[in-house]
């Protein structure tokens, strides 16, 4: 739902953009009215599952809407889009903790901040395949504020990642296994900090799609660190 608004708030631009001129909204091939409709749909679905949740977790599920609907708007007036996108994509580590363990610690918090950092480091990455469109378009993001800084920005909130896993783990009673997963995490993510070039936006596309494996390494460690 998020993307189809996205879409929508986009359309007059994107169709200016080379990565994003052939979406359908850009190019005409699907009108507004049912690009609403489909954004309805997807919405109403997404609200039936408000009621298997808990109270709680209803009421969070409910906080994340206004960040899902002001994100498309974000690049016309802050250089932190990445920073909304991420804290809105990463909402549901919040409820799932509020679901089966009845309340939200700070361990979990903390894992929470640790993936925007994330979101924003390989967002980032993924924005400066734009950044000269969005800078003719006068947009805004991470990547236009950072500019040549952009390698060492990008290690900095992978930093940041790290270190709030770390303790966040650490909080939440993870075992060594998971600080040896933390480790390997800690080599991809040096690994693509290393490798991005601000003069090849192919590679910068490449990295985006390696936090793939970066979000399973989260995963394998999260499991392995209950033993």
């Amino acid at each position: 739902a998020g993307s189809t608004i996205k879409d929508i708030a986009d359309r007059n631009f994107d169709g200016h953009v080379e990565r994003t001129r052939l979406r359908p909204l850009a190019n005409g091939e699907i009108g507004i009215p049912s690009a609403v409709l489909f954004m309805v749909v997807q919405l109403a679905l997404a609200a039936s599952l408000l009621v298997v949740l808990s109270p709680d977790t209803r009421l969070l599920a409910l906080c994340v809407v206004p960040l899902v609907f002001i994100y498309p708007f974000c690049k016309r007036f802050t250089y932190w889009p990445q920073a909304v996108l991420g804290a809105a994509f990463n909402w549901g580590m919040l409820m799932a903790w509020s679901q089966v363990a009845g309340h939200v610690p700070v361990g979990a918090v903390l894992m929470w901040a640790g993936a925007v950092a994330w979101q924003i480091g390989y967002d980032t990455a993924y924005a400066y395949v734009d950044a000269r469109d969005d800078k003719r378009l006068g947009l805004k993001s991470t990547a236009i504020l950072f500019g040549s800084r952009g390698k060492v920005c990008i290690a900095l909130f992978y930093g940041l990642t790290l270190a709030a896993w770390s303790l966040g783990g650490w909080m939440l009673g993870m075992s060594e296994l998971y600080a040896i997963g933390m480790m390997v995490i800690a080599v991809h993510l040096a690994w693509q900090a290393w490798r991005f070039d601000l003069d090849r936006p192919e590679i910068s596309y490449r990295l985006f799609l390696a936090n793939i494996l970066t979000g399973a390494l989260l995963a394998v460690a999260a499991f392995v660190g209950t033993f």
